[in-house]
């Protein structure tokens, strides 16, 4: 299981290793939050995919793509009933870490995916490609989620030779990115248009501010597990130093999204209990909307002026 709200590491990490795992003659399941999975269907043919219930128990639980147990949601208990537990992640560990009999955690790897390909690559490429090509379809959805399709600052020589090799064992990556982020259906597409119609610049046009409501989601009929991260459509704008996004979750429960080319934004997501990233990270904040922002744009706006010192001396 990945954590809360699947995205295209954590979730596509659990098929790759989930199909890994039948050639080698083990079966499992990935266990999800009743989570809306629908971008995901060009990958999920003949995967074995359960709903969490209370009482359900594991002699084997392997966590991916997840740093603590907020973001496991009511899953928690999983962990704690599991008689052997297994954590493979790329994030700096924090907030509740998780107790496993085995942690692989390398927090330069650009995802978990990446992390999978280098450990089983020998095996996978040995794979008939009827096996293989699935596999790594999977892993190279790891890769363009969390590199934002090769954009984002964790782009190095490792990446682009994973990727490489994944094509080399049969994958199309042309088809993956359209199936991934091409395929939105026209009521997201206007939901994200409102989205950024919210935006507003602050601290000298250095921050730039979005949000979104429940009542938003719901007049163009989406759930919150439908939608894909918005801050990639404002991620690159001339001039801004920092984004924040806060996504109405439930009345006054706001997800926050934190991206930056030059603050530690983990750092300020830390303060709210969260985690992810140094250029990327987000949290779980409740309070009103009128509130949570003024307090989160005098902590970026503060973090920006150190930093600016910083880069003065």
């Amino acid at each position: 299981m990945s954590h809360v709200e699947p995205d295209g590491d954590g979730f596509s990490a659990s098929l790759a290793l989930q199909l890994y795992l039948r050639t080698l003659g083990l079966e499992s399941e990935i266990v999800i939050d009743d989570s809306n999975l629908e971008r995901f269907a060009f990958l999920t043919d003949g995967s074995k995919i359960r709903n969490y219930t209370s009482g359900q128990r594991y002699d084997l639980l392997i966590i991916l793509d997840c740093n603590s147990y907020v973001r496991l949601g009511e899953r928690e208990a999983l962990v704690r009933s599991a008689s052997h537990t297994i954590l493979i992640d790329h994030h700096v560990p924090e907030n509740g870490v998780i107790a496993t009999d085995f942690s692989f955690v390398d927090t330069s790897a650009a995802s978990v995916g990446a992390i999978i390909f280098r450990t089983f690559q020998p095996e996978i490429e040995a794979l008939p490609e009827a096996n293989r090509v699935p596999i790594c379809n999977c892993l190279y959805t790891t890769i363009i989620n969390d590199t934002n399709n090769f954009t984002n600052a964790n782009t190095d020589t490792d990446v682009l030779r994973i990727s490489a090799e994944l094509c080399a064992c049969g994958i199309n990556p042309s088809q993956i990115y359209k199936n991934y982020f091409l395929n939105h259906e026209p009521l997201e597409m206007r939901y994200i248009g409102e989205v950024l119609s919210t935006i507003e610049l602050h601290s000298g046009d250095r921050i730039l501010y979005m949000y979104s409501t429940l009542e938003m989601q719901q007049r163009n009929n989406l759930t919150a597990d439908a939608i894909m991260n918005l801050t990639r459509w404002v991620q690159g704008v001339r001039g801004v130093a920092a984004i924040a996004y806060l996504r109405e979750e439930a009345p006054d429960l706001y997800k926050l999204s934190l991206r930056s080319p030059v603050l530690d934004v983990n750092a300020i997501a830390a303060t709210y209990g969260g985690g992810g990233h140094v250029s990327a990270s987000g949290a779980m904040i409740q309070g009103s909307l009128y509130s949570i922002k003024a307090e989160l744009l005098a902590k970026l706006d503060k973090a920006l002026d150190a930093n600016s010192r910083h880069a003065a001396n």
